[in-house]
């Protein structure tokens, strides 16, 4: 049996400290949800990347070891229109690496109904927010920033998958400086 993946052979394969694997292997996060290390997404990807290919397997931590999970709020516009169903499912792809659980809302375009879901969102605390706010009735973008809640809006003029993983490196780089 050839002998289990360390945190060394990672730091070696990644080019970086074994203290920086441990870090994003082991998530550290503060008793306010929030990161308590700050690591570059770049970095982090490269950390997790050569884990992945070393075939790491992380021994299952204790309850108190657990980290919180990390809540993002989507809002759109249509789960039926291709562009925003692919981003959709995009963005869930990508979160679930990251230890992020996504709460969906769709909007229909209606400027009320973006207004009220950002205040569910805001009201569930999450964490950071991928919105595609109609073109009137933009206030809930005013309330995510006063909550200093983190949003990205996807650009709508690239491909789907491209866009997702712009707002979700955008996303998780804008949460992991948070302190």
């Amino acid at each position: 049996m050839p002998n289990p993946v360390t945190l060394k052979d990672i730091a070696q394969e990644a080019g970086v400290s074994v203290a920086l694997v441990s870090f994003v292997m082991n998530s550290r996060i503060g008793d306010d949800g929030k990161p308590k290390y700050r690591v570059g997404a770049q970095t982090r990807d490269r950390i997790l990347e050569a884990a992945q290919r070393l075939g790491y397997r992380q021994a299952a931590p204790t309850e108190s070891a657990v980290p919180k999970k990390r809540v993002v709020g989507v809002i759109l516009p249509d789960p039926a229109d291709a562009y925003y169903g692919s981003l959709s499912a995009e963005l869930e792809r990508l979160a679930l690496p990251q230890g992020c659980t996504l709460l969906f809302g769709y909007t229909r375009w209606d400027p009320v109904r973006f207004q009220r879901l950002c205040d569910v969102f805001r009201s569930q605390h999450v964490d950071g927010m991928v919105v595609a706010p109609p073109e009137e009735g933009k206030e809930g973008l005013d309330m995510l920033w006063r909550a200093s809640i983190p949003y990205v809006i996807p650009e709508t003029g690239r491909d789907p998958l491209a866009s997702a993983r712009a707002c979700a490196a955008q996303l998780f780089e804008l949460m992991n400086n948070l302190h």
